[in-house]
């Protein structure tokens, strides 16, 4: 069995797009309306937070695998899932009033030979509740559009018997038949696509 590089057409499901661009709108909508004009929004623009997506990891897992041909040859899979680049998460704040504020920001996204990290957009909310002059809650509500991670299959010789075939890279070489193997590509979305936070803070 010998393995062959093909691309996946990638694959878009609009009516999961369309549910999360209605969200963001939602989100722009609240946190802007009649508050301010654009230029005040961006005055008091606070960078909070320089990232790696959380699911460059999952790629990094990937390829410290390895796969084995038929003459028992191993091969790594560093090769399908390795890049000259992660994905990396940029945050703003743009306060709106004293206790409440926008976030807001990107991921730069990341690619492989065998996989891609969707460039994302961060919209989210956060609203502060002072306690005393040292002690306030802080309360946040965010959303990822995008950053999904799409992994993509591999062509693999199998010879007089399967000719060749269409495989999951990481499954070319398990007792499944290689058509089977495509239902277990990833196409996962981000672990915090929608995500809630509540934080007591204490100032010493």
């Amino acid at each position: 069995m010998g393995l062959r590089m093909s691309r996946r057409p990638r694959k878009h499901i609009k009516r999961r797009i369309r549910a999360e661009y209605q969200l963001a709108c939602v989100l722009l909508c609240l946190s802007s309306g009649k508050v301010a004009e654009a230029q005040s929004f961006f005055e008091d623009l606070r960078l909070i937070s320089v990232e790696e997506g959380n699911l460059s990891s999952l790629a990094r897992s990937y390829g410290n695998l390895s796969g084995g041909l038929s003459d028992g040859t191993r091969y790594s899979f560093d090769r399908y899932y390795s890049s000259d680049y992660e994905d990396i998460r940029f945050t703003w704040l743009s306060p709106v009033t004293e206790n409440f504020g926008v976030l807001w920001g990107f991921g730069t996204g990341e690619s492989g030979d065998k996989y891609e990290i969707d460039p994302s957009l961060k919209l989210g909310l956060i609203l502060t509740d002072p306690i005393t002059e040292t002690e306030w809650i802080s309360v946040s509500v965010t959303t990822i559009i995008g950053g999904y991670f799409r992994e993509q299959a591999c062509t693999a010789d199998y010879g007089a018997i399967g000719g060749v075939q269409r495989v999951n890279c990481r499954m070319a070489d398990s007792i499944l038949p290689p058509s089977e193997t495509l239902r277990y590509l990833e196409d996962r979305a981000p672990e915090d696509q929608f995500a809630l936070s509540l934080r007591y803070n204490l100032r010493f």
